[in-house]
This record gives C-alpha cells, sequence and structure tokens, in this order.
C-alpha cells in the first residue's frame, strides 16, 4: 500500500502565511485553511463568492512550491474550459505556479483528460485516426455522407419525435446509435431510417469524426480492456482536484471513479463544488451524481460568501436545497464600493402582464436611483430567466405569459447567450471575441475565442499534427506559428483589426481579411487542402442568430441582448440579459431574476418560499429542486442588488397581505406603472 503522505507534501502555517502575501489574499479562516493543508480524499461544498478558485489555486502554488516529484504530477480537473482557463490565468501570475502548467502536471476540462489518456490512445490503437472531436462538424459530416434524399428522410422522422438528426449519437463500442444522454433511437434496428443513420454515424467514426460525449465511449473500451490503466494513471497522479463537480454528468462520474476511485488509498481525490447549482442536465436528470457528491463522511462546508452581505445571503439562503452550513448561507462581503450603499434596497417589481415589457425599464430606474454612474461603469447589472427560448406563440392573455426572457424585451436573442458561445462561422467567433472583449473589458478572452476559430479551421484543413494535443489558445497557435512569419504577421493583423482598432465588421472588410485567414489556417494544418470538411466556415454570415455587436467602430456601444435604459436627466444604464444557466459562475452588481414557465410560473412555484413557508428542501415537490436551484443561482450573483420580477396574478387576491410579509422579510416592493417602480409603503 502506498503511503501518499510521501507524494503530497504537507502544508504548514508559514506555507499558507507565503501565498497569502504571493497573492494578495486575507488570511484564511478554518474551513479553508483545512482544505489547504488537507493530504486525503475529501469533498469541499462551497457557497457561491467563496473564492473557490481562489483556495484551489492557493492550495496549487504550495504544492508547486514543494512538490517532490519529477514524474508524478498534480491532476486539475474542471468541467468548463472558462473555469479551465481561469485556473491556468492564475496559477501563470505566480513564478512557482507556471510550473504546474506543464509536464507532469495536468490542467484541463473533464472532456480534455478523458480524451488525451483514454479515448484518443484506444482509438489510435485501433485504427481510427481522429481527424475532429465537435458536434458541429460531426453532425455536418454525418449530413454530407447521406444523399440529400436520405438525410431528409431522417431528419423529417426525428422532428416528428421532438428530435433532430444533430442529436445522432453512437452509444456504445459496436457503433450503434442513440439521440444522446442514453435516448434510445425511436425507430429499430430493421428499419430504413435506423439503418441510414447508422450509416451516417459509421461514415463519420471511419473518417475520425466524433462529437464530445462519445468520447466517453472509448475512454471506457480503454478501461474495460487495458485494467492495468487506471493503477498507471493513479501512479502518475497521486493528488487530483475536481472543480465545479456538482456539474459532472453521470458519464463523467463513471469514469472518474473507474480511474480515481474514491476508496482507493493510491490516490488522493478532492472534490469541490455546491450542490446548490447543479443546474444543467446531464445532473438534473440523474440523481446518483447528486448522491455521491457531497459525501456526508468526506464533506467540508464553507457556508461564508464574499461576494454578498448579509441581506442577500438572508434572502438566497431558503433556496438552497442542501443547506450551506448550520447556520444557513452567511454573508461577508461586499466589498466596499465608492457610490455604493453598503445595504441596498431588494426590490420585488410586481406587474400585470400587459406591463411585461416594461419591467426593465422599472428596473433601470431603480438601479440608476441606486448607484452613481462611477459605481455603474465598474458593475455589471442583468436579468436573467431560467427559459430563455423563443415562444412568439404565447402571447398577453396566455395562462403560460409571461413565458420566457423575449418577453420581457422582444429584442432578446436565446442564441447570442448560450453559456459558452460554440459558433459555426468564423466571423461569428469574431463577434462573440469581440462581446467578450467588450463585457470584460479585457482583451485576453476575446483573443482566445478567435484563436480557437481559426484552430478549429487548421485541425480540419490537415492532419491536426501541428496542434497536436496542446491546450488550445492563442499561446498555442502562436508557437505552431513561430516559424511562420507570413502566417503569424497575418495573425497579428486579424487581431489587430478586429479586436484593438475594432473596425466595423462588414462583408466588404471580411472579405479583406480572407487572405489573412487563408495564410494562418495554412500554417496551422501544414497543407493547402481545400476547406471541405467545414463548407462554408469562412464564409460572411447574414444569419440573424449571428453574434451580433453593432457596426459602430466603438466598444463601449450597446452589444448583442443589452437592454439600455435612460433616466432622462442624462443618465443611463446598460442591461445584460442571458439566461440562468448562461449566467451560472458570474458577479453581477445588480441581477433582475424575471418569472419565466416551465410547467408552472417559477414564481408561483417559489412563493413559498419567498415567504418562509418552507426551507430548502422541506415540503419540496418532485419539480421543485430544479426551480430552487435555478432561483439559488440567480439570487446570489449580485454582489449589492438582488431584484425579482412578480406577475401580480402569482399573488392571487391577497396581494396586500403577501407584500406585507415580503416586506417583514426584507424586500421593499413596487408596482410597475408606465415602466416606472411605484413603491408600495
Amino acid at each position: 500500500m502506498t503511503d501518499l503522505h510521501s507524494h503530497v507534501p504537507e502544508v504548514s502555517d508559514e506555507d499558507i502565511e507565503w501565498v497569502c502575501r504571493v497573492m494578495g489574499l486575507c488570511q484564511f479562516d478554518q474551513p479553508r485553511r483545512k482544505f489547504l493543508r488537507a493530504r486525503t480524499s475529501l469533498d469541499v461544498s462551497s457557497c457561491p463568492g467563496s473564492g473557490n478558485t481562489t483556495l484551489i489555486v492557493a492550495k496549487l502554488a504550495v504544492m508547486a512550491r514543494k512538490w517532490p516529484h519529477r514524474t508524478k504530477g498534480i491532476c486539475v480537473l474542471s468541467h468548463t474550459n472558462a473555469a479551465r482557463e481561469e485556473i491556468q490565468r492564475r496559477l501563470s501570475g505566480t513564478v512557482v505556479g507556471q510550473q504546474l502548467l506543464s509536464y507532469p502536471h495536468f490542467i484541463d476540462t473533464i472532456h480534455g483528460f478523458v480524451n488525451r489518456f483514454l479515448a484518443l490512445p484506444w482509438l489510435n490503437s485501433n485504427g481510427f485516426s481522429v481527424a475532429m472531436v465537435d458536434v458541429d462538424v460531426t453532425s455536418a459530416y454525418r449530413r454530407r455522407a447521406l444523399t440529400n434524399s436520405d438525410h431528409r428522410t431522417v431528419e423529417s422522422y426525428l422532428q416528428r419525435k421532438y428530435s433532430g438528426f444533430d442529436r445522432i449519437r453512437l452509444k456504445d463500442r459496436s457503433l450503434n446509435i442513440g439521440l444522446g444522454l442514453g435516448v434510445p433511437f425511436p425507430a429499430g434496428p430493421s428499419t430504413l431510417t435506423h439503418q441510414i443513420a447508422k450509416r451516417a454515424a459509421e461514415a463519420s467514426s471511419k473518417a475520425g469524426y466524433f462529437c464530445f460525449d462519445e468520447m466517453f465511449i472509448w475512454a471506457r473500451a480503454l478501461i474495460e480492456d487495458c485494467p492495468s490503466i487506471a493503477p498507471l494513471l493513479q501512479h502518475r497522479f497521486p493528488l487530483v482536484i475536481v472543480d465545479e463537480m456538482q456539474d459532472t454528468s453521470d458519464l463523467q462520474v463513471g469514469i472518474l471513479e473507474s480511474v480515481f476511485p474514491r476508496s482507493s488509498s493510491e490516490v488522493v481525490l478532492q472534490r469541490v463544488g455546491d450542490p446548490n447549482q447543479a443546474i444543467y442536465d446531464g445532473v438534473r436528470n440523474v440523481s446518483s451524481v447528486l448522491d455521491v457528491f457531497p459525501d456526508a463522511a468526506t464533506c467540508l462546508k464553507i457556508p461564508n460568501s464574499f461576494r454578498f452581505g448579509p441581506a442577500i445571503a438572508t434572502l438566497a439562503s431558503p433556496f438552497a436545497i442542501d443547506a450551506a452550513g448550520p447556520d444557513g448561507l452567511q454573508g461577508i462581503g461586499p466589498r466596499s464600493v465608492d457610490g455604493a450603499p453598503k445595504c441596498c434596497p431588494n426590490a420585488l417589481l410586481i406587474f400585470q402582464d400587459d406591463e411585461a415589457h416594461r419591467v426593465l425599464d422599472a428596473y433601470g430606474q431603480h438601479v440608476l436611483s441606486t448607484f452613481d454612474d462611477e459605481t455603474l461603469a465598474i458593475g455589471d447589472v442583468t436579468a436573467m430567466g431560467a427559459r430563455h427560448k423563443d415562444a412568439t406563440d404565447v402571447r398577453v392573455g396566455h395562462a403560460h405569459f409571461p413565458k420566457t426572457v423575449s418577453h420581457y424585451w422582444s429584442g432578446y436573442t436565446a442564441e447570442v447567450a448560450r453559456r459558452d458561445p460554440h459558433p459555426r462561422t468564423l466571423i461569428q467567433y469574431v463577434r462573440t471575441a469581440r462581446a467578450l472583449v467588450r463585457d470584460a473589458c479585457d482583451l485576453s478572452p476575446g483573443v482566445n475565442k478567435i484563436a480557437s476559430g481559426l484552430e478549429r479551421i487548421g485541425q480540419s484543413a490537415g492532419s491536426g499534427d501541428a496542434l497536436g494535443r496542446r491546450i488550445p489558445g492563442h499561446r498555442t497557435l502562436v508557437e505552431i506559428l513561430a516559424t511562420n512569419t507570413e502566417a503569424l504577421s497575418a495573425y497579428r493583423h486579424l487581431l489587430r483589426v478586429c479586436l484593438i482598432e475594432w473596425e466595423v465588421l462588414t462583408e466588404k472588410l471580411w472579405e479583406r481579411l480572407r487572405p489573412d485567414i487563408l495564410l494562418i489556417v495554412t500554417g496551422l494544418s501544414g497543407s493547402g487542402t481545400p476547406l471541405n470538411s467545414l463548407d462554408g466556415f469562412l464564409d460572411w454570415d447574414t444569419d440573424k442568430y449571428s453574434f451580433v455587436v453593432p457596426g459602430t467602430a466603438s466598444p463601449k456601444d450597446v452589444g448583442p441582448n443589452v437592454y439600455r435604459v435612460d433616466s432622462g436627466a442624462g443618465r443611463s444604464v446598460d442591461i445584460r440579459l442571458g439566461s440562468v444557466h448562461s449566467m451560472k459562475g458570474q458577479t453581477h452588481l445588480a441581477t433582475l431574476l424575471l418569472n419565466t414557465y416551465v410547467r408552472g410560473h417559477s414564481a408561483k412555484r417559489m412563493l413559498p418560499w419567498l415567504l418562509g413557508e418552507k426551507v430548502n428542501l422541506s415540503g419540496a415537490g418532485a419539480e421543485d429542486r430544479l426551480r430552487l436551484q435555478q432561483t439559488y443561482v440567480a439570487m446570489t450573483r449580485p454582489s449589492h442588488l438582488i431584484c425579482l420580477a412578480i406577475p401580480v396574478s402569482v399573488l392571487g387576491d391577497d396581494v396586500t397581505g403577501y407584500v406585507s410579509i415580503l416586506q417583514d422579510r426584507g424586500w421593499h416592493a413596487a408596482n410597475v406603472v408606465d415602466g416606472a417602480p411605484c413603491w408600495i409603503e
């Protein structure tokens, strides 16, 4: 049996003091110190705004400073690219942390780990050449593998089953097919429709094109065919840290448990997350994942948030499905902001259905009266709803109205608000990059978004050998093009035009940039192969769902899904709209949660928790769990101000009585009248 203490360095009080100085941190409290010192497997259940990433980076910095091994490393896995990039960025800011960005350590998403150490080795050793792992590209390849007639046959059949051709997925190593997430193909194997669909999936597999979730099939195949792979990986990575554990799916949990079992004495597995924020479909439908995390026997709870103060914590705490701590959610923030009151008037905006389109105006007026312009310039003001897809068939007077975010503003476009936009054309990558730069006031996310679009073309146009299995992004792209001065110059010119000079994106400009783009792609792919596998990817895109930033030369103008409210006195505030999913993990100055409809109005279903009649999961129905989590995620985004939009019909006949109870619980209440809040005394 391995003595893991010999692999995982001990963390002393002096080490903790050192990392606080290096990272400019305040002193850690006892729960956080316990995590930094932990040398055994454990789970950390941390509340929103508790500084998860900072805590993980602090531990990694200490580990890097004291790591004694040259061939054993630390494996850090996250659910999303955004979380992985944030950890890498924070580590690169310290000299000692940079050591963890290369061998023998590994920092990536769970998908990245599965691909590199499990799926790709099995595919390569079994005669599959992997050209691309991408949902859109693979679906497009499968469509082209069929005649137009065959494709129409499958597509029309699946649409009648409320699905589509793009949902086709391999479900096992024998290349049988389903519709993803364990959904069987609706037609039997002997039917013509099934046979056509399977032929398309087989064609893409032979050519090396796969969807992301299909890679778990090959990972499982390697584990089954080569049982020694798990002990080898445990030997390579004696310390494994998993961030965003609450968002892992059954597939991901299964692979992690196979490779790094919690019961193993050969590896230290430390999982960090918040079960109250598990709002993704892959988790929501599988209760076993939530039963596993957090493990009560090893769970360390961190209930105090630096993001917001006691008022927001008190309002949000009842919506936690798992109490954040013995005394509920605790707010020890927010950070002091000049011009922002320490305690803001958290508000309920009550409206008639025909006033839904004026709710954002009332919210904007409340924000403008609460914060000065200097404060608004450094903080995000947002509005979000659980449902945000188009529902033009539902209008005022319908029992489901307001059903979706677009019922509050007709200019809202759901496709733009995806949490991790996956553009279908390069111009959409550029538009997304500009939106990221505008929102973050930082070039880095925009540069990396354009780089990822170019790398996607390079992998498809050539063998992908130049990119290999390195972490994608600007740095990797520059390294690949370092010896091709012409291509590197073209890449820098593209970035300068699109993100620094901020030239207006027109079809004419796009045609002018096309030669530069082709030079870059040739440098990445190592060939001049036509881009047959990405037909139209370089074309100018006029789709209304493009990630459009208005055609002006200023990055400060209102962008996609941003609603501007003017005070009439020369002041204005921009409200960024999106879904709860798209804004998870963000911090805002002010947040408005919009009532939407999915098997009931969200505000009506959550009213008992608002009134204090129910707390946490006590008395919750089967469908309430997800609503509680979505409400909790939304209410814990803001640092200073939380508002809820509630249709007056939700309050029924006793509006006055309900409002009185809600005011006693800390809410201010206003009726929305002609786009302004009319406060109820």
